[in-house]
């Protein structure tokens, strides 16, 4: 038996979403064996035939103390005796990042399983039994440390496919009808959660209970602030969103916006924007309060200038060339090489781009940096007439070639340190590459050996373009000018030879020189 209020809830939570999507839906439920978690498993297996629903649970066992083993046994015949398998998993080493207490470090490494298992299952949806007195403790507990608006706001009842069903109502809501069904069934009793040196439990068990005595509607005057604070908080987001126009990296996961914008905005509003952006970008949580400070100290050091800051999770905000981007470091990119024709064109889906080589006349826009296109003086034809063999391929160690306007060789590693290309970046670069030459790196350079007549020659030349493979340019006329690197070209502000400046620090150090 399961209580009333809660299928109820259940019900006006999940038959919009069916109404809305497949059949049956899977929902994945997050199980501690707990009486709140029994709850909403047991609410769930009684509404999931008359609204098509398929259930599954897991429990992920922190390993926080000794009897942590026994309990998630216990979860796992608990769950079984309402029909539900349940799937178990042990705590990761390492699990805890450095600066995090125990409890935000459990809380991020349950969430990150729960993805996983979900994806596992092909589960739509992601339910935990927060209800409205946990919602209450979280609002106390951000105005104790000073939360701003996003804090305020409490725990969210859907963010993605994670649902909170049981949100509106008390614990003793959940709880009521339950009394046959969880004495046979013995819940799991946490005692992490009577731990009095943890600051949730100490407002659990002694700061709202003296408030409801004083006031016996506080929990609900909580609700209703992060409500009220939630609303502001999804107005707020429309209007930085219409102010800064964030665009998503493409081939990449992450967002970009104008630096301008950016830097245009309130003191005030800057966590806001930065929550929103991640938000955007699809990282799992918001950058820490240290990694925003140190974002905010590096911009404002040097208007305008470069900076860059890990944020956590392997994302990584960098500012430059006129843009402020948050993206997902990817440690390892594999390697690619493919060959055309001239004319002729070749999809490469490692990084999700298309490049294409053909012929036509010298023209004046080959004498513009542009990041997606570039004109080249015609090879000549190799020694007895045959073919140059051209191909597209991103970097190797010791690549070294001629850049325009450059007297020597130099080292292709060197070069993008000097024209400051992200390091994420640098194994992205389709470069292309003649007759075992590098001809063109898009966005940076070309080669010396490549460098065109006058525009009023009426030669011949080669025209190389790249562009996602959505048909979008990279460039300005693509998606707002991603892959903004300062192309040194005839025609532009300087040749190779006057880019001999240390880059700033921080970016271009000799240690990094000296990696991959």
């Amino acid at each position: 038996m399961s209580s009333p209020p809660v299928e109820r809830e259940l019900e006006r939570t999940f038959r919009p979403l069916i109404a809305s999507g497949r059949a049956p839906l899977r929902v994945l439920v997050a199980f501690s064996g707990g009486p709140d978690s029994i709850a909403l498993l047991a609410g769930l297996a009684a509404v999931a035939p008359r609204l098509g629903l398929e259930v599954h649970a897991a429990h992920l066992d922190h390993g926080l103390d000794g009897d942590s083993a026994r309990r998630a046994r216990e979860a796992v015949r608990l769950a079984a005796g309402l029909g539900i398998a349940l799937a178990v998993a042990g705590p990761e080493p390492n699990a805890r990042p450095g600066g995090q207490s125990v409890e935000a470090a459990a809380r991020r490494a349950r969430y990150a399983f729960l993805e996983r298992r979900a994806d596992e299952v092909g589960a739509d949806f992601v339910a935990t039994a927060h209800h409205a007195d946990d919602q209450a403790e979280t609002v106390l507990l951000r105005l104790l440390f000073g939360s701003g608006l996003a804090g305020l706001a409490g725990i969210r009842e859907r963010r993605g496919r994670l649902v909170r069903p049981l949100l509106g109502l008390r614990r003793r809501q959940l709880h009521d009808g339950l009394g046959s069904l969880l004495a046979p069934l013995s819940p799991v009793v946490d005692p992490t959660n009577d731990d009095l040196a943890v600051a949730r439990n100490r407002v659990r068990h002694l700061l709202l209970p003296r408030l409801e005595r004083r006031w016996p509607d506080v929990v609900e005057r909580l609700c209703a602030l992060a409500a009220a604070a939630a609303a502001a908080g999804r107005r707020t987001d429309a209007l930085l969103a219409a102010r800064l126009a964030p665009r998503p990296l493409s081939g990449e996961p992450g967002v970009e916006v104008d630096r301008a914008a950016f830097d245009a905005l309130p003191e005030a509003l800057v966590p806001h924007a930065l929550a929103l952006l991640h938000r955007r970008a699809g990282a799992a949580f918001p950058a820490a309060a240290q990694a925003r400070g140190e974002l905010g100290r590096q911009l404002r050091a040097g208007p305008g200038g470069r900076a860059g800051c890990d944020c956590g999770g392997g994302w990584r905000w960098e500012a430059g060339s006129g843009v402020l981007q948050l993206a997902r470091r990817e440690p390892f990119r594999p390697e690619f090489t493919y060959t055309l024709e001239v004319p002729g064109e070749v999809e490469i889906p490692e990084i999700g781009l298309r490049f294409r080589l053909c012929r036509g006349r010298v023209a004046p826009w080959m004498f513009t940096a542009r990041p997606d296109r570039a004109g080249l003086a015609e090879p000549r034809p190799a020694a007895g007439g045959g073919r140059c063999r051209i191909e597209v391929r991103n970097r190797r160690p010791g690549d070294r070639f001629t850049p325009l306007g450059c007297g020597h060789r130099r080292r292709l590693k060197d070069l993008l340190i000097d024209r400051r290309v992200p390091r994420r970046r640098r194994d992205r670069l389709p470069l292309l590459v003649v007759d075992g030459e590098i001809a063109w790196v898009p966005g940076v350079t070309v080669a010396e050996r490549f460098r065109l007549a006058s525009p009023s020659s009426g030669r011949w030349a080669w025209i190389a373009e790249i562009e996602t493979l959505e048909g979008r340019g990279i460039g300005p006329s693509g998606n707002g000018g991603r892959d903004r690197y300062v192309p040194h070209c005839e025609g532009s502000a300087a040749p190779d030879d006057a880019t001999t400046t240390a880059s700033p620090a921080g970016l271009a150090t000799e240690q990094e020189r000296l990696e991959p």
